[in-house]
């Protein structure tokens, strides 16, 4: 079972999403072709995020590199991202079976009514396996690891419930969804906290500094594009030991033609 999970699992989200959206579209009535044209959309949306991600890191891996070697910094703890987090988690006793105990779980509640919640998005069911298999490994009790996801699942879907009302309220035209991910809903408590100490600031309501209320008070100064230049420069700028360096490197990006940074020199014909 866990090799036939760990296949699919290595099949990635963009080959997945596509085949479980489509199933799930005719399941509850959409025709088989529009079904089948929302599951390739959401199939080109993870790979634009992974071509975009993979991009991301690319350009800015030797900047930051040269950055903490020019300030010393001592990087110790090494961020392997959540895809090498969720292979590692379904690749465990409790990851194998994580899918068809939270599904069944999902179901008691729905038919219990103690969640209005139907948590569709498979792939981020991750999330539950790895704290399964973290109680699992410090327990070495499987039954303890299923237990942790189970009460994480359950957790989870009551607070998307509680704050279901508020994403949809903030999202356009997203009227009947909730947020069913351990990673947003777990700052849930702190938000709320957060949300109340700063409407004791006066006019702090009045605030808008969202992306279009950035473009209204800043003009071109607030489109997220400058922003993005401006951070990369500032990032360019930090990667340099000097000024020097920093025109060098500027030079040598062929934004001046190299010919124009030599001295003339007269030839004979």
């Amino acid at each position: 079972m866990e090799q036939v999970f760990s296949y699919i699992i290595g099949l990635g989200a963009a080959v997945m999403m596509p085949i479980i959206f489509t199933i799930l579209g005719v399941c509850i009535g959409i025709i088989f072709g529009k079904a089948l044209k929302s599951g390739l959309l959401v199939g080109v949306g993870f790979v634009g995020l992974s071509v975009v991600t993979a991009l991301l890191t690319s350009s800015l891996g030797d900047p930051l590199k040269k950055v903490t070697e020019i300030y010393g910094l001592s990087l110790g703890i090494f961020d392997m991202g959540w895809p090498a987090a969720a292979s590692v988690a379904y690749n465990t006793s409790v990851g194998a079976f994580i899918i068809p105990v939270c599904l069944a779980v999902n179901i008691v509640m729905l038919l219990t009514k103690t969640t209005k919640t139907v948590n569709i998005d498979l792939w981020n069911y991750w999330h539950f396996a790895f704290i399964g298999a973290v109680v699992y490994f410090a327990t070495e009790n499987i039954w303890w690891g299923f237990f942790a996801a189970i009460i994480c699942y359950i957790i989870t879907l009551v607070m998307a419930d509680l704050t279901c009302k508020q994403f949809q309220g903030y999202y356009d035209k997203m009227d009947g969804i909730s947020i069913p991910q351990p990673f947003c809903q777990g700052f849930v408590p702190f938000a709320l906290v957060i949300n109340k100490a700063l409407d004791k600031i006066p006019g702090f309501d009045k605030l808008y500094i969202d992306a279009e209320g950035m473009k209204k008070k800043f003009g071109i100064m607030g489109e997220p594009l400058f922003l993005g230049i401006v951070v990369g420069c500032g990032i360019g700028m930090l990667a340099c030991k000097n000024g020097q360096e920093m025109v060098d490197n500027i030079l040598h990006a062929n934004l001046l033609p190299v010919s124009s940074r030599t001295a003339p020199t007269s030839t004979s014909v």
